[in-house]
């Protein structure tokens, strides 16, 4: 174990399927924290700083990097926020370490929020035209819970507003039980 960050900064990891709406909520909630908050994208790490046509390799790649920007974010004072698909043959044991590690809060939520809702928004993002629905479709794992976290499954139905609102409430109150966040 390696200690990381202090007993006052917040680790947010929000994960799940393409246009599940987890950047809109990172950029909400970076508002609402204030100052100091590191907002990682999974999707610059992937698409921006490395070059590789192995797309599994490049996950690899990223998610080691991405963590490591988290520790040192959280290393300096800032909350984290991390912001992607991240998938459990990546994702989970870098993960598990962090959290395990990570001496402030840690709050985790999956998007889940359905296949057919996860194409019909994605049409409306620029990307579509890059990736269509058939990417999507192959890319889309639904409700893919951390073996050993209990994480909190964000639906279809929560606003953006809703959801911040819930993650704040989280932050400033220990809870260990999973809970499901739809409409609020």
């Amino acid at each position: 174990m390696t200690p990381v960050g202090n007993e006052s900064t917040r680790l947010v990891i929000l994960r799940g399927d393409s246009a599940s709406g987890k950047t809109t909520t990172a950029l909400a909630l970076r508002e609402k924290l204030g100052p100091n908050v590191a907002l990682i994208h999974q999707d610059y790490f992937r698409r921006e700083i490395l070059s590789n046509d192995d797309r599994q390799q490049r996950s690899r790649d990223a998610s080691i990097l991405i963590v490591g920007a988290a520790r040192d974010a959280l290393n300096l004072g800032y909350d984290v926020i991390l912001d992607g698909i991240f998938n459990l043959r990546d994702y989970s044991v870098l993960f598990k370490r962090l959290h395990d590690d990570h001496r402030g809060q840690t709050r985790i939520y999956q998007f889940d929020i359905g296949l057919d809702e996860t194409i019909r928004r994605h049409a409306g993002r620029p990307l579509s035209k890059e990736c269509g629905e058939d990417k999507i479709r192959d890319w889309y794992d639904g409700w893919q819970p951390l073996p050993w976290h209990d994480e909190t499954r964000v639906g279809g139905d929560a606003s953006t507003e809703g959801l911040v609102t819930s993650i704040l409430k989280d932050l400033s109150i220990q809870r260990s039980s999973r809970r499901a966040i739809e409409g609020e």
